[in-house]
Parts: structure tokens; sequence; C-alpha cells
């Protein structure tokens, strides 16, 4: 008996029904535990960045893993108590002391401002910045952002012990997961069907390498960038050294965006303390020396072949990152759009490599995908070069 086609479409949109209506539960149920899950993540990702030097420690002084991943981890916590002891008083008192003196830095703004338009109309430069900042009411917006300042300090004081807690339950779970994560991942794999295993370890090495790689580049280059708008600010005599170098480190995290926002701090203190302009543009031409130096020479070297993206794909990712879950959307959409990346750029080659006849001399597999793409490129141009000498010269 035929099937009734109404029936059949009745069934596939249930499915379908079905489908979305289980799909917003998982989703429920994952807000519902979302920060364990985020406890987990974190401590994951805390693995992936400390896994290089545990490895070297095994690998060339032949520590037994338990021991390396011992000292690796004893180490960063030592790290963290010694910048919880010495660091964080000096960032909560540097904000507590911003705050205080912003609204004398009111008072100086409308005789500064009034320098500062005179400055540039000597050197011919027409800007009626003050007029700009009548329009913009300057004094009110600094005068919120003291009183922000005061509060943010507040709760710097008082997260301190639940951060510090957090932090020690990351440290110890990411410790089991250094010690058992390849154990783990490799019994993952081996759940899969014999059929696809190959494609499952293709996606955790991918895994492996995205996330490990761009982590590891992006808090090296944040250390840089700090230390250097540190070293840039002592040398110009600025104050709040710590406090706007640590915030451009940790604001350099963001791809793309953070560039420009790690710029606001530094500048923003200098155009109040800088004794001239001449001062506030070598600050400026200084820090923008040391973003080419970390974006253009340390970054390629650090980020190589961790993400293979381009550009245009980064910037999608950090803008649907954003979207979905904010800063931390924005930072970490980029290695999972790389993961996606790819995967999908994998089995499009696997397929192109099907249908072109390469399983017939062994099956495809991700160790053998960058030979083949070159072999699959010097035939493509080997080709277009003789229907070049084919063609007939003109003239």
């Amino acid at each position: 008996m035929e099937r009734n086609p109404w029936l059949r479409a009745l069934i596939v949109l249930l499915v379908i029904i079905a489908t979305v209506y289980a799909l917003g539960m998982l989703w429920s149920l994952l807000m519902a535990f979302s920060d364990i899950i985020m406890l987990f993540f974190l401590a994951w990702l805390v693995a992936f960045a400390l896994k290089p030097l545990t490895n070297w420690l095994v690998t060339r002084y032949s520590f037994p893993r338990p021991l390396a991943a011992g000292a690796v981890y004893s180490g960063l916590l030592l790290l963290l108590i010694v910048a919880g002891i010495v660091i964080v008083p000096i960032i909560t008192f540097q904000l507590a002391q911003l705050g205080s003196s912003l609204p004398l830095i009111v008072e100086e703004l409308p005789g500064l401002t009034g320098a500062v338009q005179q400055d540039l109309q000597e050197r011919g430069l027409d800007i009626q910045l003050y007029q700009w900042y009548q329009n913009q009411d300057i004094p009110a917006q600094i005068q919120k952002l003291g009183t922000l300042a005061i509060q943010n300090t507040l709760t710097v004081v008082t997260g301190v012990a639940s951060a510090l807690f957090s932090t020690l339950l990351v440290l110890i779970l990411s410790f089991y997961i250094m010690l058992d994560g390849e154990a783990l991942t490799e019994r993952l794999i081996r759940l899969a069907p014999p059929q696809y295993q190959v494609e499952v370890r293709y996606l955790f090495a991918s895994i492996d390498r995205s996330f490990g790689g761009f982590l590891r580049g992006q808090l090296i280059q944040a250390v840089v960038y700090a230390v250097g708008t540190g070293l840039i600010m002592w040398m110009a005599g600025l104050n709040y050294v710590l406090l706007a170098s640590t915030f451009s480190g940790i604001i350099m995290i963001v791809p793309f965006f953070g560039p420009f926002l790690g710029l606001v701090p530094p500048l923003s203190i200098a155009i109040f303390q800088a004794s001239s302009i001449s001062q506030l543009i070598v600050v400026l031409i200084a820090l923008l020396v040391l973003q080419q130096i970390v974006l253009n020479v340390l970054a390629p070297k650090i980020m190589s072949d961790a993400l293979g993206m381009h550009p245009l794909l980064v910037f999608l990712a950090i803008l649907v990152g954003a979207k979905t879950a904010g800063l931390a959307g924005a930072i970490f959409g980029v290695p999972i759009v790389a993961v996606i990346n790819a995967m999908v750029l994998y089995f499009i080659r696997r397929s192109t490599a099907y249908s072109t006849g390469v399983e017939g001399r062994g099956s495809y597999s991700p160790a053998r995908r960058d030979t083949q793409w070159t072999r699959w490129l010097e035939r493509a141009s080997e080709l277009r070069a003789a229907i070049t000498r084919l063609m007939p010269r003109s003239g």
C-alpha cells in the first residue's frame, strides 16, 4: 500500500518539532548548570595552556607526568598568591585614588582644554575643543566615572575571597584534567564507531591546536603589551601605571577590538598628566609602536598555524560570539569557529579526495590532507602553465 505523502510530511514536521523542543530543554538544562560548566571549561583551558610546559618537563628532564604537572601547578599557584598579595592591593589603591582625584581633574579641565586649544591653534589646527567640551558635558561624565571607580573598588575588595576559592577549584580540576586528559580523550575516541574514529581524532586534534594555540598566544600578547605599556607610562612619569597597564593587558585578550581599547587607559591618564602636547604625542607614538610590534611581529610567530582562518571569518566569529555570550563569547568565539572551519575544510577535502579516486590508493586521513592538498595545487598550477604556453601571444 502506497504511503500517504501528507502523513509523511506530518511525521517529518512532528520530528522537527520534537527535536527543537528537546534542544530547548537541553539548553535550559545547560543554563541551570552554567556555573559548574564554566568551572570545568576554565579548568580545561588552563590545562591546555599549561600542557606544553608539562610535556617539556616530561621529555626534557624525564619527570613522571604527575610530578611534572604538580611542579607546574605549584608554580602557578605560588605566582597567583604573590600576585594576590602584591598586585591586587596596589591596583585597588590606585583605583580608589583615581576615583577620588577625578573631581580635581574636573576643576582643572577648563584651563587644560583652553591651553590645548591654544597650542593647536598656534600649530595651525583650528579645532574647537572648548566648544566640544561644553556640548558633551564632560565634567558630569567624569564625576560619574569617579563614582563608578569607587564602587568598583568595593566590588574588587569584596570579590577577592570568592575569586580565590573559584581559582583554587579551577586549578584542582585542571590538575586532574592534565593528568588524565589524554587517556580520557582516547576513551572517547574509542567509543565512536571504527569508521568514524579518524574524524573524531581529527576533531580533538583541531580543538587542541585551535584552543591551545589561541589561548597561549593571546596570554603572551597580553603580558607583553601590559609590561610594555607600564614601561612607557613609567618613563613618561605618569601615575596609575599598574592600574592602566593591567587593564590594557586584560583588554588586549579580546581579538580585533582589544588593541584599540587598550590605548584608552594610558592615553586618558596621559591627557590629564602630560606636561605638554609634545609629551602626549610621544606617549601616543610609543604605544602605537608597541602595538605594531606585538601585533605584526610577536603575534604571527606565536599564532602561526594556530587558527588558519581568514580575517573576515575572525571578525564574524567575534561579532557572533559577543552577541551570544558577551565578552566571553568575543574571546572564545574565534577558536570555536576555528575548530568548525577546520572540520568543514577536512570534510570538503575528503569528499574531493573520494570523488577523484584517492580512496583507491588508501583511505583519506587527516595526516595525509596537507600532502594531497599540496599535490592538487601543484597539478592545477602545472595545468594553468601548460594552457598559458599553448595560448597564442597577442601582438
